[in-house]
């Protein structure tokens, strides 16, 4: 494995890379109070049926089901919740300049993310102002794969006919990264999105920009 190829391919996540998943400001956009915000992000979004929805084998349903089984006063709380889940992602205000700087630098552009599907059809309609410069991209729910798990990034590089030493990989979870980095993927673990640009632009530096 050498991986001291220069790169040619940046593979993002989407949430929390590209994308703010802001749940605790969408809770309070709908009037909703700080414990109940907090119960319906602990109940749902961290709930283990979460990491299902992002593999497509479970729906809205089910999740809601097993919420309101553990906080049965909580049902009109959670039909607000689920109600329109437009604006519980929105775009960081730098990513469509950034991904857009990559391409034209002679970068291609990847998506490899764990995503629930009809929240990704949704977001990509309203909310993902940077597909266009996007080459292609695996989502979990559509392969019924989630990261960290190595098939899933071996998808994106069969699917693509990219080899991993000549890509970067950026997401926010380090289990992830690590994954990656097992296959040989270079690799960046997003805590601070100004502080990520810059490990990348000196990824890029030392293993040769393509111009």
């Amino acid at each position: 494995m050498n991986n001291n190829c220069p790169v040619k391919n940046i593979v993002f996540d989407i949430g929390m890379v590209l994308v703010d998943f802001r749940r605790h400001d969408y809770c309070r956009d709908l009037g909703l109070d700080e414990d109940t915000t907090m119960r319906l992000i602990k109940g749902i979004t961290e709930h283990p049926l979460w990491n299902e929805l992002d593999r497509g084998a479970v729906e809205y349903e089910d999740i809601n089901r097993a919420f309101l089984q553990s906080e049965p006063d909580m049902q009109k709380q959670a039909e607000l919740f689920w109600k329109d889940l437009t604006e519980i992602v929105r775009s960081f205000p730098q990513t469509k300049g950034w991904l857009a700087d990559l391409r034209s630098r002679g970068y291609n552009i990847y998506l490899l993310s764990n995503y629930p599907k009809k929240m990704f059809e949704l977001h990509c309609k309203t909310q993902f102002d940077f597909l266009e410069y996007v080459d292609g991209m695996v989502v979990s729910s559509y392969v019924g794969l989630v990261k960290p798990d190595r098939r899933i990034y071996e998808l994106l590089l069969s699917k693509y006919n990219l080899v991993a030493s000549q890509c970067v990989f950026l997401d926010d979870r380090e289990e992830n990264t690590e994954a990656a980095k097992r296959l040989g993927f270079k690799t960046v673990t997003v805590k601070d999105h100004v502080k990520a640009i810059g490990q990348l632009d000196e990824l890029l530096s030392k293993y040769g920009e393509r111009r």
